[in-house]
């Protein structure tokens, strides 16, 4: 009883490290390969779409005391980026690519995309992987005031930004055998859209 209890052990235990050597193998075959990008279509699906975000920024406050007229400057959009970022179905074996990291077209207008997959052609360029990635927007809202005397300004700023979601395909080609690999998944990025601005100049005045 006890030596077929130590052979179906060992039979077990075979199985077991057979298993595990074959996933190992495969693994291994699978780091070896390298992948290059063929394609990354884009379209819109029913979950798709656009959102607007809104966003108060702190109250921009000036004061001027002296006798003299000072500059001042205000870039509201000074400390605030744009975002992207992929994310695939399959995100562990996106992750397990021997593939070198490009750059890639993201849209920043929905109305460049369709309910059938297409290609972009420029715009924005982010770096192709899963994580969150930033860049600066393209517009500029810097102003320049001349505020008087004795005087003080204040002005408040509210950004609205657009976040875009599309669907995704990427084609990988393995290098060597000609392999061709799927993926799909999803995109979100942030863009700028529009601002608006209240700003207030009021004289300091100063009781004897």
């Amino acid at each position: 009883m006890k030596l077929h209890t130590f052979v179906i052990g060992l039979c077990l235990c075979s199985a077991v490290l057979s298993c595990s050597s074959e996933e190992n193998t495969i693994e291994q075959e699978n780091s070896l390969k390298a992948y290059e990008l063929m394609s990354l279509e884009w379209k819109l699906d029913t979950n798709n779409g656009q959102t607007i975000i809104e966003e108060k920024l702190p109250e921009f406050y000036f004061r001027n005391d002296s006798d003299t007229i000072m500059q001042v400057v205000i870039n509201p959009l000074e400390n605030l980026l744009g975002n992207s970022k992929f994310v695939f179905n399959d995100s562990l074996r996106f992750a397990q690519l021997n593939s070198p990291e490009i750059q890639v077209f993201i849209p920043d207008e929905l109305s460049l995309l369709s309910e059938t997959y297409g290609t972009l052609y420029g715009g924005t360029e982010v770096p192709f992987n899963q994580e969150p990635s930033a860049f600066p927007f393209s517009f500029n809202s810097k102003s320049t005031y001349a505020l008087n005397r004795r005087s003080i300004l204040t002005s408040n700023y509210t950004i609205f930004l657009k976040q875009n979601t599309a669907t995704i395909l990427a084609t990988f080609r393995e290098t060597t055998t000609g392999e061709r690999l799927e993926l799909d998944g999803t995109w979100t990025g942030v863009f700028f859209n529009n601002i608006k601005v209240e700003t207030i100049a009021n004289a300091i005045y100063v009781l004897d």
